[in-house]
């Protein structure tokens, strides 16, 4: 040991021995050296990720409405394209075509001119 030490030790234990003289003040406030800055711009990350998320959320929700909104859209549509292919066969029908021909007057042709062979010079 130095003679420094020693003596500092010394005087360190007569202190304690005593007792009385040598009291720590618990009430005095401690002294730090604190940086107020230090945990700001980690608190802005997370506000700024929290309200990220929080706008992700949103368009998440939005994007979920719009789909079912187009999923009802669409089966409309495929419900409309079922009546128009029906009613498109239904006009088709080789004996309600006859009926409805025979209502508006058309009759079978008395004669058929083939006009192909008319143009062709002999």
């Amino acid at each position: 040991m130095s003679l420094r030490w020693r003596d500092r030790r010394k005087q360190l234990f007569a202190r304690e021995a005593v007792g009385s003289e040598l009291r720590r003040d618990w009430s005095a406030p401690r002294r730090r050296a604190r940086r107020p800055l230090a945990w700001t711009p980690l608190f802005a990350v997370a506000v700024i990720s929290l309200l990220g998320l929080a706008a992700l959320r949103v368009s998440i929700l939005r994007t979920r409405y719009a789909l079912g909104a187009t999923l009802q859209h669409e089966t409309e549509l495929r419900t409309r394209e079922r009546s128009a292919a029906v009613a498109s066969r239904e006009q088709r029908d080789p004996h309600k075509l006859r009926e409805l021909a025979t209502r508006l007057g058309f009759a079978r042709p008395e004669r058929v001119i083939d006009l192909a062979n008319e143009g062709r010079v002999r």
